[in-house]
């Protein structure tokens, strides 16, 4: 008895090509992107030394009388300089990193 003659209700099939299934098996590699995320937080630092204060030259002295001559405004102006040294800078501290499945990712065209 012939094989197809126990199918006669369905045609025999042709022998899928080795690549698709071969009989022993087939290996695959499967892939799927994933995001990944590993945040970094600075915080700002600064610190302020030591502040000096310095006149500058003379004062300017400018005296006014006021209409009723009955009083004198006498106004003394001074150049200050104020030197503030401040240090900047920043620390960092990593953050918790974290991972997602891309979205709508079946696989990746790309590979690591």
């Amino acid at each position: 008895m012939r094989i197809n003659e126990a199918y006669e209700h369905e045609p025999i099939l042709p022998h899928p090509a080795e690549e698709s299934c071969p009989l022993n098996g087939c290996n695959k590699i499967g892939t799927q992107c994933v995001d990944v995320s590993e945040p970094v937080i600075l915080t700002p630092t600064a610190s302020v030394g030591t502040i000096t204060v310095t006149c500058q030259g003379t004062p300017s002295v400018v005296c006014v009388t006021d209409a009723a001559e009955s009083s004198c405004t006498v106004t003394l102006t001074q150049k200050v300089c104020v030197a503030i040294p401040v240090r900047f800078g920043v620390s960092m501290a990593p953050g918790e990193a974290s991972i997602a499945c891309a979205a709508g990712s079946t696989g990746c065209a790309c590979c690591c």
